[in-house]
């Protein structure tokens, strides 16, 4: 689904997200974090080609030039009626913070999602949790944990993916992950983060999936949260990209005890 209006606001005019914008978007990103710089491909596969829907999100211009961006896509969770909305990436020009352009988005992207997804999900790190629990309505669930252990979810509560979404997964541009099917619905999927790190591992699910739980052989190193477990094995905040937090903002369906786990293939980390 694609927003078709626009407006202004303290000189500024709101746009839809647009496929025609996407190097804008990836010169912002770009520009705005220094560990991140996603390629026009990349972003292209992000917003315009998954399976289970188009992007949904606003921009802001300023005149020709776009200051800021927020973007969400569509994501199954399994216990929920409704699709889901990812939250994923936002950002705004250094010149342009302060002026509270990033809610006004993000509060328009949620009053148009409010009639058709059952709520929005998110993983934010530890600089910007507050700003999503104190101006925008999320709950903090819980924190994501780099760690080695055992590798089971359940089915229900996870994230969900049709063939044709797992194999859109699969193919990230520049961040492949590998797939091997475990049989009844569950897949492995396992990705090198970086070149020196040992491969993340993680587990999900085809749509319709019957079994409880699944487990991977062994054990193995992932980042996840799972509802009320506490990791044996943890390691430390310095070792991680950044301390990630999992959020949720009710919509249609409020319930977030639905939600039973969150691992990072279900959220495009790595």
């Amino acid at each position: 689904m694609n927003l078709q209006t626009s407006n202004s606001y303290q000189g500024l005019q709101i746009l839809p997200i647009r496929n025609l914008a996407v190097k804008e978007y990836s010169e912002l990103l770009s520009r705005s974090f220094r560990n991140f710089k996603p390629t026009d491909s990349y972003l292209n596969w992000l917003y315009f080609q998954n399976p289970r829907g188009l992007v949904f999100g606003y921009d802001a211009y300023d005149g020709d030039v776009l200051v800021a961006h927020y973007a969400c896509i569509p994501i199954k969770i399994n216990g929920y009626k409704l699709d889901s909305l990812l939250s994923l990436n936002t950002a705004t020009h250094p010149d342009y913070q302060g002026r509270g352009i990033f809610k006004l988005l993000a509060s328009k992207t949620f009053e148009a999602a409010a009639s058709t997804f059952a709520n929005v999900i998110g993983v934010a790190n530890s600089k910007s949790v507050g700003g999503f629990v104190k101006h925008l309505g999320f709950n903090a669930i819980g924190s994501l944990e780099l760690r080695i252990g055992q590798l089971s979810r359940k089915v229900e509560g996870a994230r969900n993916f049709s063939k044709e979404e797992l194999q859109w997964r699969a193919e990230c541009p520049g961040r492949p992950l590998k797939v091997v099917s475990l049989g009844n619905g569950a897949y492995s999927l396992s990705t090198k983060p970086f070149r020196l790190a040992p491969h993340l591992k993680s587990i999900v699910f085809e749509d319709r999936a019957a079994i409880g739980d699944a487990q991977l052989n062994g054990i193995g190193m992932t980042l996840d949260w799972h509802r009320g477990v506490n990791p044996i094995l943890k390691l430390p905040n310095f070792l991680k990209p950044s301390p990630l937090v999992l959020i949720f903002k009710p919509l249609l369906e409020t319930d977030s005890d639905v939600l039973s786990s969150f691992s990072f293939p279900d959220f495009d980390a790595f």
